[in-house]
């Protein structure tokens, strides 16, 4: 059997360190290549070699075809291997690197060339028999002529798009031409292409895709399918493995239709063939990643695979070593994305540096990430930090491990959606499989309401506890402080907690009865190790993450985190009014909420602004944040420019008083 003996991985992030576990797993030595702000990644350490892509936009870095090319050949490896993203679904690379003599550790360039272009794989599935959307292509002129043919809602898409981006949904001819103008700046920004096409749209649509494997030697397999209905603004957030929405019949005919398109192409290496199905149980192509995808894993453990492994095996050039009756479906696989981002404030992206990132290790667990404590995360790329999956015998059992470790996961330093992802797992909706693909996007406030009530409903007691037990066991926290000093349990008995400004009166007995407003709590058995606080209260194991900061301790559960602060404890003197003035100051200061880079100042200095008007447009991992000002005023200086890259909390713009409308 012929083996690789060096590969390199162009990418980063999980998909990298994934690829590398699995070279390593196999023998295969590996070169990392990495720009300046992924330096701490994991896939640079775990590498046999990395190599720094210099510069500092992606062009210059993991998108630069002929440096990463250059790298491979000077690194003596044989192979690359592109990950999903970035260069993957490249023809021009792909062929590259075929004609400098390596292997693409992917589909050939005639493949992806085939269903990389939107308009193009239609045909030729269409040509095939298999079922397609209503649907008309062409320039945004030629589409609006066909507006009268066209059955509302529509889908306008970037024939070269992907990730969500150029989607635009449209529910009338009125609405046709706007949203063709916004869909085509989307792709023409992000994919350097501006053809579209407009489809029917399906407002309940489920998405099942099959897992598609192809060696060299003519043999296509499918590793059944997966569901990715869970869905924001077309971007997948929770993936499931098999499908809990098709029958038998179903999954039959679905990976029928897939294999026979891989197998009519020549197809080789891992694939996906994505299809939407209805609510009348009808499926329609949607499209093919000529790729190995984000959600794998799910697959991999439901049929017992290491379809990485298998990539690297088939590029090689052996053939399969199973055959089709030897892939079985066992059990039930859940994955979530685990992304930077605040679902609270529409899925704002967030970057910095993680303080707290810690996820219990339990059986069938399984992480996905490029991410440890203590690395900063930038904001240069997509949201996704990791992947958390997790099996089960079947589906509710998956899902209740899922629901558990969610709970017992704490990450501090910037906003993820943890929270959020447990809340939608607990859902009825989900666990009764009632969710479609613009649910969340449907049902986004009543999700984060349902969120905040879990959060507001948590016992607060339970969280004053560990504020006293951690403070109390630092003994060598500070040399003056209160817990060192002598009887202190005896002098001073009585004070006060807050939990986000709601106080609580807590009274101590004696190390092991606690009063929190005057209910109370058998506490021992405490136990702290690094950021892991473990407290027997009433009999009852709980589990809390503390990060102490200045004037303030944090303390995560139940994947939320509180601030709490005392003055008596720690001196924490808590402001109660604000001078309005001071306020008035603050609304005149726009600061950045994220780190990102500058893409538009629509303002000069000295212009007349009102409340609500975009001053400026931020991008930060792969998303644009329009900056609005909050108050009618006059631009007083702009403190960036653009192409800047901005921290959170910096100064953009210095706002002051219209001395015209004053008057």
């Amino acid at each position: 059997m012929k083996s690789f003996k060096k590969i390199l991985i162009a990418n980063r992030g999980e998909i990298a360190v994934r690829i590398i576990r699995a070279a390593q797993k196999n023998g295969i030595r590996t070169v990392a290549v990495y720009a300046a702000d992924d330096a701490e990644s994991l896939h640079v350490s775990l590498a046999d070699e990395a190599v720094l892509l210099s510069g500092k936009s992606l062009n210059e870095t993991y998108l630069n075809q002929d440096k990463i090319i250059q790298i491979a050949l000077k690194t003596a490896v044989e192979a690359i291997h592109p990950g999903y993203g970035f260069l993957s679904e490249n023809a021009g690379f792909a062929q590259k690197v075929a004609d400098s003599g390596l292997v693409f550790i992917g589909p050939s360039p005639e493949n992806i060339r085939l269903m990389g272009e939107k308009n193009q794989a239609f045909r030729y599935v269409e040509s095939l028999g298999i079922p397609i959307l209503p649907s008309f292509r062409g320039t945004v002129a030629e589409l609006v002529q066909h507006t009268s043919e066209m059955e509302f809602p529509v889908m306008v898409k970037a024939s070269a798009g992907g990730g969500g981006k150029g989607m635009v949904i449209c529910n009338s001819g009125e609405e046709l031409l706007p949203a063709l103008e916004k869909a085509e700046r989307q792709a023409i920004n992000y994919f350097g292409n501006g053809d579209l096409f407009v489809e029917k749209y399906l407002p309940k649509a489920r998405h099942i895709e099959v897992q598609l494997l192809a060696d060299h030697h003519g043999n296509v397999l499918h590793f059944f399918e997966r569901e990715c209905s869970v869905q924001r603004n077309f971007q997948k957030i929770i993936e499931e493995a098999p499908s809990p929405s098709i029958s038998e019949d179903l999954r039959n005919q679905l990976t029928y239709a897939a294999v026979k398109i891989a197998r009519s192409m020549n197809y080789r290496n891992a694939g996906t063939i994505e299809f939407l199905l209805d609510e009348t149980g009808h499926f329609y192509f949607l499209e093919m990643n000529t790729r190995i995808q984000v959600e794998h894993p799910v697959t991999e453990m439901i049929t017992n695979s290491d379809l990485v492994s298998l990539q690297l095996l088939v590029a090689a050039g052996n053939p399969f070593p199973m055959k089709q009756e030897d892939i079985l479906i066992l059990g039930h696989a859940i994955e979530v994305r685990l992304c930077a981002e605040d679902a609270g404030r529409n899925f704002l992206p967030s970057a910095g540096k993680i303080h707290v990132w810690d996820f219990p290790e339990e059986q069938n667990i399984r992480l996905e990430t490029f991410v440890s404590e203590g690395i900063t995360v930038s904001s240069n790329y997509d949201s996704l930090l990791a992947k958390i999956i997790i099996s089960g015998e079947n589906r509710e059992l998956a899902t209740g491990k899922m629901q558990q470790l969610l709970s017992k996961t704490c990450i501090s330093g910037i906003h993820t959606n943890l929270s959020f992802l447990s809340g939608l797992v607990e859902s009825n909706a989900f666990q009764e499989n009632k969710i479609y693909t613009r649910y969340i996007d449907e049902k986004l406030e009543l999700i984060n309401r349902k969120v905040l009530e879990k959060r507001n409903n948590l016992n607060k007691h339970k969280l004053v506890i560990a504020y006293l037990i951690f403070h109390f066991q630092q003994k060598n926290y500070a040399k003056n402080s209160v817990w060192n000093q002598i009887g202190f349990w005896r002098m001073m008995p009585q004070f006060e907690v807050s939990v986000e400004g709601e106080k609580y009166k807590c009274e101590i007995e004696n190390e092991n009865i606690f009063k929190i407003n005057h209910q109370e709590y058998q506490v021992n058995g405490w136990k702290l190790t690094g950021k892991k606080l473990g407290i027997n209260i009433d009999q009852q194991t709980e589990t809390f993450h503390v990060i102490e900061e200045i004037g303030k301790t944090l303390i995560g559960t139940q994947s939320f985190t509180f601030e709490l602060q005392s003055n008596c404890l720690l001196n924490q003197a808590k402001v109660d009014r604000k001078n309005l003035e001071t306020i008035k100051i603050f609304e005149n200061l726009i600061c950045a909420d994220l780190f990102g880079r500058v893409l538009k100042i629509n303002v000069g200095e000295g212009d007349t602004v009102t409340s609500g008007q975009t001053l400026l447009t931020l991008e930060s991992m792969k998303t644009e944040i329009h900056v609005l000002c909050a108050v009618d005023a006059k631009v007083k200086k702009i403190h960036i420019e653009e192409g800047n890259t901005v921290i959170e909390k910096q100064l953009l713009v210095e706002l002051e008083e219209n001395s015209v409308q004053s008057q």
